[in-house]
Formats: structure tokens, sequence, C-alpha cells
């Protein structure tokens, strides 16, 4: 029972390391790749103990399905990889100004 909870404990924490990859990849614009030995170096300073024939049996498992969509003999790929990172969800500068009017407009007439 005891080596389930610390394989658990473990697991989560490579599926947090995974999330925040994806965000930080996300942040600086960049690919949402990595190299299997930074990620593997990255879990032995978090303190799990794995290899990449391990972590590729685990990347076919839930929860970290859900992260990693492949891990190839040199790279990991993250979900969202390849997707178009375009600007589709910011505004453009006059739709953020008709946006502001509305709001000042809406609250003089409350």
């Amino acid at each position: 029972m005891l080596i389930r909870e610390v394989t658990d404990v473990n697991y989560q924490k490579l599926v947090a390391l995974g999330q925040f990859l994806i965000g930080r990849a996300g942040d600086t614009d960049s690919k949402k790749t990595i190299s299997v030995d930074a990620f593997i170096n990255m879990a032995h300073n978090m303190g799990i103990n794995i290899t990449a024939d391990q972590l590729r049996d685990l990347a076919t498992q839930d929860p970290l399905k859900n992260t990693i969509v492949n891990v190839t003999d040199d790279e990991i790929i993250f979900t969202g990889a390849g997707e178009d990172v375009g600007m589709s969800d910011t505004m453009t500068v006059d739709q953020a100004q008709d946006t502001v009017a509305k709001m000042a407009k809406r609250s003089a007439q409350s």
C-alpha cells in the first residue's frame, strides 16, 4: 500500500511538471517539446527516479496521456504542440475601445 501511495505522488509530480512546461512554453511562445533527457533530469531533481522506457509507458496512461502526446527517442511532445497559437484570442484596438466605451456608457446610465 505504501509503495502505491509513493507511486501516485510521483505520478502527480510528473503530470505537474508536464503542465508547468506546457504553461512555460505558452508564456514564452516556444515549442511545446522538450528533450527526453532534460525532462528526466528535471524529474530526478524533483526526486522521481524514472527511465526513458518508464516514461514512454506512463505517457500512454491517464492522466499523463492528457499532458504528453508522444515520447520519441529524442523528445517529448506535449499537448497543444503543433497548434496554431496565433492572435485569435486578442482584440484589435478598435474592439477594445468599443468595449470600454460600452462599459462606460452602461456605468453612466446606472
